[in-house]
C-alpha cells in the first residue's frame, strides 16, 4: 500500500513538474511574414472552383440549387483557404463572372447563400488586420480606384463592398 502510495505521489510530483516547467517556458512570438496580395494562393484550380460556384448559382433556380447543393459545398470546401479578397478578385477581374453577379444579387436566396461564407470570412480578415495591407493592389486586380472602396473597408460594409464591384 506504501509503495501505490509513493508510486501515486511521484507521479503527481512529475506531472505538476511538467505543467508547471510548461507554463514558465516563454516561447518569442513568431514574426509574421508579409505576403504581397500577388502572392496569396490562388491557383487555376481555385479560379475554376470559383467560377463554377458562380456560374451554377447564376445560370441555376432554387429548385435545381438545391440538388445541386451538395457538390457546390464540396466545391467550396476546396476554395475555403483562399483569403476573401482574392475571393472576389477571381470573381471581379473576369468579365463573364462578373456579368453573372446581377443574376445572383436580384435573387435574395443566392445572394444570401453567397453572402453567408462571404462576410464571416472577410470580417475575421478585418479584424486580424489582414484586409487593409491588400486594399491598393485589390482594387487595381478589379479594376476600381482604392478611394472608392476604402469606405466599403472602413465599416466592414461588405453587402456594398459586392454590389459596388457589381456596378463598377
Amino acid at each position: 500500500m506504501k509503495l501505490n502510495a509513493s508510486l501515486s505521489l511521484i507521479l503527481l510530483l512529475a506531472l505538476s513538474a511538467t505543467t508547471m516547467d510548461a507554463s514558465i517556458i516563454k516561447k518569442p512570438p513568431t514574426k509574421l511574414v508579409e505576403t504581397s496580395f500577388k502572392e496569396l494562393t490562388c491557383t487555376e484550380e481555385d479560379q475554376a472552383n470559383v467560377a463554377e460556384i458562380i456560374n451554377t448559382m447564376a445560370e441555376n433556380g432554387k429548385i435545381t440549387l438545391l440538388f445541386k447543393q451538395t457538390h457546390l459545398k464540396e466545391v467550396g470546401a476546396q476554395i475555403n483557404h483562399l483569403h476573401p479578397l482574392k475571393f472576389l478578385s477571381s470573381i471581379f477581374s473576369k468579365e463573364d463572372l462578373k456579368a453573372s453577379m446581377p443574376q445572383i444579387w436580384g435573387d435574395y436566396f443566392k445572394r444570401t447563400s453567397l453572402l453567408d461564407g462571404l462576410v464571416p470570412s472577410l470580417t475575421r480578415e478585418a479584424n486580424k488586420g489582414k484586409l487593409e495591407q491588400y486594399l491598393v493592389d485589390f482594387a487595381e486586380e478589379v479594376n476600381v480606384t482604392p478611394e472608392s472602396i476604402k469606405p466599403y473597408f472602413d465599416a466592414q460594409d461588405w453587402e456594398n463592398l459586392v454590389l459596388y464591384l457589381i456596378h463598377a
